[in-house]
């Protein structure tokens, strides 16, 4: 009986095919009903074989309405290898909205157009009524109705202390989390800079010689760049023009470049010895990095990368910045007392600018006009006009502090001896030559209770309205979001436990690129057919363009889910019914092999084909990259688990079913 009973079960295998299909058959049909009846439509011609259309490169429609007209479209853009696959999964695209006025013909400019990329509910195109409230639901900013692609939203990067950079949606309305991705690094990360389309991100990676390449749009680790033998690649900066990514190799006398088109070593420029900071001309025909043991600066043609020349300036140069209003470089010199203002022209210091030794940052505001020369040991700020080439301003500021970012009116500055940053008002030092100084709280810790965690990288970024900023604190493992004008943060954002080496913001909103022009550029996930939701406040527009994405014919669709690895460790188990078993499963990045840390949303679906019975739990981190639930099998069976990540866009049938055996008592705890 025994032996029969076991026979039973086990028949049942032959049938699981048959039943995972019926069960998610039935599945993909209730999502169709909920999420458009053009699925079924789609699959049943794909059964008849109908053969697919070559998918046009770009889309356009034309809105009219009170006087004003809207250009809408698409185009794709071209793979990495050149070619032109057209509007497909996976492919990448740029969206633009043209609006004018119709008597006119003006271009309408200095809108803010607020859109969205939506998946059709029906085969018919929304009316303005419907278009109107889908618009509002997407505002709402309800996770469980967001629109599949966003054209409004910034997020929050963060290179972590656990080797991790993580993915925050500030915007999202969601009482558990904000977090949207998590990506393992093979090691700790010094540096970063965003490719100039904003789709790639460059990491050093000091331990392991390389740069690390994340594509900011799948959210993955696509790529590891050797940057050379036993060298350490700290400051990171890619070139105005964007052809190029610049890597210091400290301590030693070179600098890596890398194509950025192809993201490969292109060459090491010989340099002199030292640590190594990188500034370019704005037309990006010179690079110049400091070398703080040579007490030079290296010139470097960026067409041909060769070494143009070695300046000499002032002990242990840091510091480099560019301005655009005087079109000189400046070099401040961290052990010395001034700052040199090198001509490139003729690859001279044409001028030394007095300064007291301790100079740890120098950067220029947004006009290019005024350099912020930071020093750390006197907490003071100078204030160069490149006008004249001299001081024209000084205050004390934050202590101890160590860098300085800008919005378009204000100065910030971080002090790592505060818990407090300096805000300073551009407008008055323009017009009054004085830096007025006020300290905002930014926390509850300053950075230097963990002095081995301040690195190079920026910890404050400004914020996409223009009139605020985004502070990480490293030892409060939090995000505070300051708004200007306020005598303290609006809020703050978690960083889920993970103390921040730096921050990040990408800003994936409309802009303005020409008068009247509005674009951005999308990844495109998946095929289908979609609503691109517009709205316009004034003049008042309100329309829902169409757009159709076809299937990859090289599967690129199917292949980008390749984010996570997963092992069920009970693989093979059999278990009793009616008793809490646990079920463990360990996680890791197919890229890297690192265990995947420190997920919060991993949903785990047990059911019993062919669809009989089914619960869903959430799984607990017990170890590093080990996840775990506990689960009672009602009765003996053949079941069905499967998992779904969100932050790492894993769906339930992108990653292998584990099967388990539930059985009598004394067949459970066998293998198979």
């Amino acid at each position: 009986m025994q032996n029969c009973r076991i026979k039973k079960v086990i028949s049942f295998i032959s049938s699981i095919a048959l039943s995972f299909t019926l069960i998610f058959g039935a599945t993909s049909v209730a999502t169709a009903q909920i999420g458009g009846p053009k699925d079924i439509k789609r699959e049943a011609k794909d059964v008849k074989g109908e053969a697919a259309a070559p998918a046009p490169n770009a889309v356009s429609h034309r809105f009219e309405k009170e006087g004003v007209i809207v250009d809408f479209s698409m185009k794709a853009t071209p793979g990495a290898d050149g070619k032109q696959q057209g509007l497909v999964a996976g492919a990448d695209a740029v969206l633009e909205f043209s609006v004018k006025d119709k008597t006119t013909g003006q271009p309408i400019t200095g809108l803010h157009p607020k859109g969205w990329i939506s998946e059709r509910s029906s085969d018919r195109a929304p009316n303005e009524a419907e278009c109107k409230d889908r618009i509002r639901t997407f505002m709402g900013g309800l996770l469980s109705v967001r629109a599949d692609i966003d054209l409004n939203n910034y997020v929050l990067i963060t290179l972590n202390h656990d080797n991790t950079v993580t993915f925050i949606n500030p915007q999202v309305s969601f009482n558990i989390t904000k977090l949207e991705s998590i990506i393992p690094l093979p090691g700790a990360g010094a540096d970063w800079a965003l490719s100039k389309n904003r789709d790639l991100l460059y990491l050093t990676l000091p331990e392991l010689s390389s740069v690390a390449v994340i594509n900011t749009l799948t959210r993955k680790l696509v790529s590891m760049i050797p940057v050379g033998e036993k060298v350490k690649p700290m400051r990171i900066a890619i070139q105005p023009d964007g052809r190029k990514v610049w890597v210091g190799l400290d301590g030693s006398a070179k600098v890596a470049v890398i194509d950025a088109e192809t993201n490969k070593l292109a060459a090491t420029v010989p340099v002199g010895a030292g640590l190594h900071t990188i500034a370019f001309t704005s037309d990006s025909r010179f690079a110049y990095v400091t070398n703080s043991e040579a007490d030079t600066v290296t010139a470097i043609e960026t067409a041909t990368l060769v070494k143009v020349a070695d300046i000499a300036v002032g002990k242990t140069p840091v510091p480099v910045a560019y301005s655009s209003a005087s079109n000189f470089i400046y070099v401040a010199a961290l052990n010395g007392e001034a700052v040199s203002v090198l001509n490139p022209s003729s690859q001279q210091v044409i001028k030394t600018i007095p300064m007291k030794r301790g100079v740890v940052a120098l950067r220029f505001d947004p006009s290019g006009r005024y350099g912020f020369a930071i020093n750390q040991l006197e907490s003071t700020l100078s204030v160069i006009d490149a006008s004249t080439n001299t001081v024209v301003g000084e205050s004390r500021v934050a202590k101890s502090p160590d860098q300085v970012t800008f919005t378009d009116r204000y100065a910030y500055i971080r002090g790592t001896g505060s818990e407090k940053f300096s805000l300073i008002e551009l407008n008055q030092v323009a017009k009054t030559g004085t830096v007025p100084t006020v300290e905002i709280q930014a926390g509850r810790q300053p950075a230097n209770v963990l002095p081995k965690e301040i690195g190079v990288a920026d910890m404050i970024a400004p914020t996409p309205e223009g009139n605020g900023a985004i502070i990480a604190n490293a030892p409060d493992q939090m995000l505070y979001y300051y708004v200007e004008g306020m005598n303290v943060p609006m809020g703050t954002f978690q960083n889920y436990k993970r103390r921040p080496h730096a921050l990040m913001l990408i800003d994936r909103s409309l802009s303005e690129t020409a008068p009247g022009v509005y674009t951005s550029a999308v990844k495109l996930k998946q095929a289908g057919l979609f609503d691109v939701p517009l709205l316009v406040d004034q003049p008042r527009v309100v329309n829902c363009f169409e757009v159709k994405i076809a299937e990859s014919p090289d599967g690129a669709s199917r292949k980008a889910v390749t984010t996570t690895a997963a092992e069920a460790v009970f693989k093979g188990s059999r278990f009793k019914p009616g008793e809490a078993v646990p079920l463990r499963f360990r996680l890791t990045d197919p890229v890297t092999k690192q265990a995947i840390k420190g997920l919060k949303d991993i949903e785990v679906l047990i059911f019993e084909p062919p669809g009989v019975w089914q619960q869903r739990q959430w799984a607990k981190e017990v170890g590093e990259g080990v996840y775990e639930i506990s689960q009672v099998f009602p009765r003996k069976a053949l079941y069905s688990v499967m998992l779904r990540i969100a932050s790492r866009g894993v769906r339930f049938n992108d990653l292998p079913q584990t099967t388990v055996l539930v059985v009598d008592d004394q067949a459970a705890g066998d293998t198979r």
